[in-house]
This record gives structure tokens, sequence and C-alpha cells, in this order.
């Protein structure tokens, strides 16, 4: 059965919108209005969910690897459809890790309700793009739907496709409207994401969004001066494909800079702004990359809503740069960051051991964190750690004791919460500056005022290649999936890091700390799997005498071409070509790593371990809330709703909160856990 005919079958309108094609034959991700077809289309095409009258016939939740980690927010999101009853399909949107979750409805859902749920699950979801349940024209690519890419969306659960076409049939769904209610409880009970930086709070009064004579803005005066910036994205005319997103980054700056809708408009009097960075105001797509010239009214029109929305959008964002507290710490953390990291590299025999490589990866966390946060003490959960790692909970566990006694890190002694550290300064009194009376890199001090950003990018690149399932620990055995190990991907490291440019051997020695031997052991395993490749080395290269620059031929003080016994480089060059090919150079092949964990019977290692996490901590939560319901007075027995498996559906649509959960217990009146954990295992998707 062909799940397209069934959404064009059931659609709530007489139309699609379907994407066009560039004159290069490229899909431009530009959806118009057409006609319902009778036969699924072979382009990409999407479905509305909602009728021509604002009612919902479907709710589509749209996943987005883009924006995070899908698959604990997949999970979250499944529990959440069960424990209210409704029934879903689970696919695969086409993009790498997307995934859409399809409900249907018996009957037509109010959009209010919808846009409550859709707002709700936003702020416990990352990855949610919850834009199309909110507006009126949403529409989603339908299950079998090509994407823009080569790919379709694909079925995922159930497997069956007149299963999972009965599911999406209003008559054979099964989900009335007070279960929709009832999930929406069900969200609400759940506290929302925190953030790690304050928002509107730093900003007192002006958060306050002014709308007056003016138009929409943010209180305060003013500031007229444009920073470099801000002027190149206005003078230059944005690329086909982001049109639309440099105009709403421009009006954001403007918004957080106070200015006033005439002011803005006024810019729209200057021809360089009108075909630079405001190009969007004033024109509308067209064939490819033409645009249509808008009248003055409609771009006035225009005009204010893209600012009403962004003046709204700014509003919400974080003032770091007018906070005084982050802007007096933040030069002091970048800088304590900049010391202990160049302290760290002034001693790499000591990632070098057994456990170093678990111990620079945590340490390396904690500076990362201290960046993002501006601060550098940091409460760090072991579960996180090694997600963010790549290493398992006991194994981080240890490097965080062990960075305590080499005083990189140290326990915070006061009463917050557990698993907080502080990163300590470096002095000449560290163990690491041992190593730099011995010839390390560490002899002259970082500068002050150390660029935030490098050392964010470079944190963050190291992490990520140690995340990779090929550098999973251990010898496949018939219960273990085996990989190239973590000293390998130490190695890895350094090659992504200079990723611009070969590393020789001597070079990777020297910066991870290993014998030649041991480089060479693992480089070769890395080459036997294309994770990393022999770079050669004998071609192109500078002059030392006459400083000619790769590739171009050696010339004499008069400027003639060297022509010497039919040679055209300098003797210099020429022992410069000779000594650099013998020595072997590598660089890292980062598309290969995928493919290298599936061949080594290591993928999804990763995927596996962040699953049993979230099934940990699911199960401590869950009694923790369990103990808290059995100290709780109670005025008499078996008060308050409460639920078992075989219950029938309740309507929950007068309850504050969703009911309590039984913990299981055993005959004897205690604590189940095995049966708790087994009962999450289930609740869990595996996908």
């Amino acid at each position: 059965m062909d799940l397209q005919e069934v959404f064009l079958q059931l659609s709530p309108r007489l139309s699609v919108r379907a994407d066009t094609r560039s004159s290069e034959g490229k899909w431009l991700h530009k959806y118009t209005e057409r006609s319902l077809p009778t036969k699924p289309l072979r382009r990409p095409y999407a479905v509305y969910l909602s009728s021509a009258f604002g009612g919902y016939r479907w709710l589509c939740f749209d996943l987005d690897d883009k924006r995070g980690d899908v698959g604990p927010d997949l999970a979250t999101l499944l529990r959440w459809l069960e424990e209210a009853g409704l029934t879903y399909v689970l696919a695969a949107s086409g993009s790498a890790g997307g995934r859409h979750v399809w409900v249907a409805a018996e009957a037509l859902l109010t959009a209010t309700l919808v846009e409550a749920i859709a707002v709700a699950a936003a702020k416990r979801l990352p990855t949610l793009d919850y834009g199309l349940l909110k507006s009126r024209t949403g529409a989603v690519r339908p299950i079998g739907a090509p994407h823009r890419n080569g790919r379709r969306s694909e079925l995922m659960s159930p497997p069956d496709a007149r299963r999972a076409a009965a599911l999406l049939t209003p008559a054979t769904c099964g989900n009335g409207s007070e279960a929709f209610t009832r999930l929406l409880l069900i969200i609400g009970a759940v506290p929302a994401r925190e953030d790690i930086r304050p928002r509107t709070a730093a900003r007192g009064d002006d958060a306050r969004v002014l709308d007056d004579e003016l138009g929409p803005r943010l209180a305060g005066t003013p500031n007229t001066l444009l920073d470099a910036d801000t002027m190149a994205l206005l003078t230059r005319r944005p690329a086909a494909d982001r049109v639309s997103e440099v105009c709403a980054s421009i009006l954001t700056k403007l918004a957080l800079r106070r200015w006033t809708l005439p002011m803005v408009a006024r810019l729209l009097g200057d021809q360089r702004y009108r075909q630079g960075g405001l190009l969007h105001l004033t024109t509308a797509p067209g064939v490819g990359p033409l645009r249509v010239l808008l009248d003055t009214s409609d771009a006035a029109a225009k005009l204010e809503r893209q600012w009403a929305r962004c003046v709204a959008y700014a509003a919400k964002l974080p003032v770091l740069d007018e906070n005084p507290e982050w802007t007096e710490t933040i030069d002091a953390v970048v800088d304590q960051v900049a010391r202990v990291q160049q302290a760290a590299d002034a001693c790499p025999e000591r990632w070098a051991t057994e456990s170093g490589p678990a111990d620079r990866a945590a340490l390396d966390l904690h500076c990362l964190l201290a960046l993002r946060s501006g601060r550098t003490r940091i409460n760090l959960d072991i579960r996180r750690a090694a997600l963010a790692t790549g290493y398992g909970r006991s194994t981080m566990h240890r490097a965080l004791a062990r960075l305590a006694l080499d005083h990189w890190t140290a326990t915070a002694d006061d009463d917050g919460p557990a698993g907080t550290y502080d990163l300590l300064p470096v002095n000449e009194q560290h163990p690491a500056f041992t190593h730099v009376a011995r010839g390390g890199t560490q002899g002259n001090p970082p500068p002050q005022g150390a660029p935030r950003s490098p050392l964010t990018s470079l944190l963050q690149t190291r992490l990520a290649a140690g995340q990779a399932d090929v550098f999973s620990h251990g010898r496949a055995t018939p219960t273990h999936s085996g990989g190239l190990g973590h000293h390998a991907g130490r190695i890895y490291q350094q090659l992504a890091e200079h990723g611009g440019r070969p590393l020789s051997l001597a070079e990777v020695c020297a910066r991870t700390g290993y014998a030649p031997r041991t480089c060479t052991r693992h480089l070769g395993r890395m080459q036997q799997l294309l994770v990393a490749t022999r770079a050669v080395m004998t071609v192109h290269h500078e002059c030392p005498t006459c400083q000619a620059a790769p590739g171009d031929r050696c010339r004499t003080a008069a400027g003639t071409v060297v022509r010497r016994r039919g040679a055209d480089q300098h003797a210099a060059r020429r022992t410069l070509t000779a000594q650099r090919s013998g020595t072997p150079h590598y660089r890292p092949r980062p598309g290969s790593l995928v493919a290298a964990a599936r061949a080594l019977g290591a993928h999804g290692r990763l995927a596996a371990r962040a699953r049993r996490y979230a099934i940990e901590a699911e199960l401590y939560h869950w009694w923790r809330q369990e103990e808290a319901w059995m100290r709780a007075p109670k005025k008499g027995v078996r008060t308050g709703v409460q639920t078992h498996p075989d219950q029938a559906a309740l309507v929950l649509t007068t309850l504050p909160t969703q009911p309590r959960r039984r913990y299981p217990r055993g005959p004897d009146g205690r604590a189940d856990h095995a049966a708790a954990r087994a009962r999450i295992e289930r609740r869990i998707a595996t996908a």
C-alpha cells in the first residue's frame, strides 16, 4: 500500500505545496500552491495539516537533527503520546537523522489547542520545529514523498503499511479530542528546560516592547552607529537562498539597537540597501534566482510584518554584552582556559598514559563549558560528560577524580548540587610546569584577552572527533563490538584540528606524547579503514633561496627563470623536496568515520549508550517521585488519581497535573526496580 495515496485521499484541502526547480535542475526548497493531484508527485511536495477554516486533521511533530540530538527528544515525545493514549506513526523525514511523528485525530482539532500543544512541547524538546503547527499554512511531506537531497520519507513504526494507514485515517485511528487535551496536560506537567544564560531578567525595563506611533520597538535610546559587520550585510547582495535569512538578521540587529520603524523605512530609500541586505523587503521570489519587484504599498506592509516579528524575537534574546557581570568575567575566564589548554599541551606524555585520553577529554569538556557559560564553576553530570566525550560514565567519574588529584580541577566545597567542579588556575607551582623546564611549549604565558571563538571551535572539533563510534574502546568479542580505541582517537583529534595541512609523523608524536612505533601502528590501522590517508608532499614547496611560492619556478636576482643544467629549481629547494618526500605526512578523512565504524561493527555504540542512560535517568526520577509520594501526608487511604497498565484511559480534562504512575512492587510490597526498568525500556523507542 502506498501511504502517499492515503494522504492525498484524506487531505483536508484541495491543494498541495510542491517544490520548484532552478534553471540548473536543482530543487530550490521553495514550495508553491498547486491543485490536489490524483497520484503522488515525483517531486518534493507537502500536504496541509489543517483545512482552510483552521481545523487540524493531523499533528506532525517534526524533529530536526540540525537542532541537536533527536534520540532523547523522540523517546520523550513517544512516552507522552503513549501516556495520553494516542496512537502515532513514526517516519524518517528524509534528512539524515530527522524524524516525523504523525498523529491523526477523529475530529478536526481547533488551532488554539494545537498551538498550545506545539508551544508547550517546544519548550521541552529542543529539536522540535513547531512552526508548522502554529501556521495556518503548515504543510509536511507525506510518508514516501521524495526529499530534495534524493532520499524519501520512510515508514519506521509500525512496519506494516496497512496498519500505518489505519492509524493515519481519522475513522480508525482511535484518537479522540479528549486525548489531545490530556496530552497538553501531560506536557505541561513536565518542567521546561532551563537556559544556561540569563535572558529577559537581565534586561530589566529594556525588555519591554513599546508599540506607539513609531511602531513596535524595544524601550531605550536608539544607537544609530552601525558596526562594520552590519554595514557589510546591508550593502552586499545576499545569495539567492539566503535573502530572507540576511534580512531577518539585519532587522534583529537594528531592533537590539533600539531602532524604530520609520528609521528602518528610511533605509529603503537608499538603492544600496534595497538591492543589498534589505532585498527581501522590496521583492518577492521569482523564477530561479530572479526576484519580482513589489509595489510601494506591498513593500511597506511587508516591512511592518517583518519588523514586528523581529522586534518580538529580539526581546527574548539574551543580552550578554549589556550584562556587567558577563562582561567583567568573560575575559578572565577565556584567559584562564587559554592558560589551562597551553599548560596541558606542554605535557603531552601526561595524556599518553592508559587513562590519559579520558582525562584530557574531561578537561577539554570542562574548558568548553566554562567558555560557553562564562564561569569556571561547572555542574557536570557524569552521564552528560560521558555522552559529550564518547566514554562511559564510570570512566568519566574516575577521570574527573584524577583531574582533581592533579590540581587541574577541584570539587566545590559549598552546599550546592553534586558534581560541581572548579577549574583551577595554572601557575608556576602547577605540576604541568615541571615539563616546561625540559623544553615544553609553555615557556611564555598566553597573551591577555585571548579570543574566545577560536578556543571554543577548537574544543568542539576535538570533542566531536572523540565521539565517533570507530574510536570506541576494546576489541571485538561475542558481546562487545570493538573499535580502534581512544588512543587512536586522540591521534585522530590532532589530525582533525590541523585539517588544513597534513601532519608529519614527528609532529604527531610531539603533539600526542606517543612513541613513533605507537603512532605508526594506530595510523596504519586508520589507513586500512580510510579514516586517515598518507599525504604526498613531494611536488610543490617554497624555495629557501629566492622565496618562490609553491608552484612557482625559481628565479634569479635579475628576475629570470633559473635554467641550470636542465633544472628550474635551486639546490636548496631540491634538497627540501627530497627531505619531505622521505617524511610521511597524514591527513584525516572525516567522511569515512561512519563507514569505518560499520566495518568494525561498532556503529551505534554511542546511541545505545545514550538510550541506556536515558532509561537510568527516567528510572531514577520515577523512584524519586515515588519516594516523595510515600513521604507526603495523606488524609485518607488511596487518595488521588492513580493509574496502572491495565486500567482504562481516563478523561483528564479537569485535572491540573498528570496522574501518578504507580511504581511496580513485588508480592511483599517492596519496590521492584527490575520491573520498573523493563517497563521504561518498553516505553522508550529503540529508534
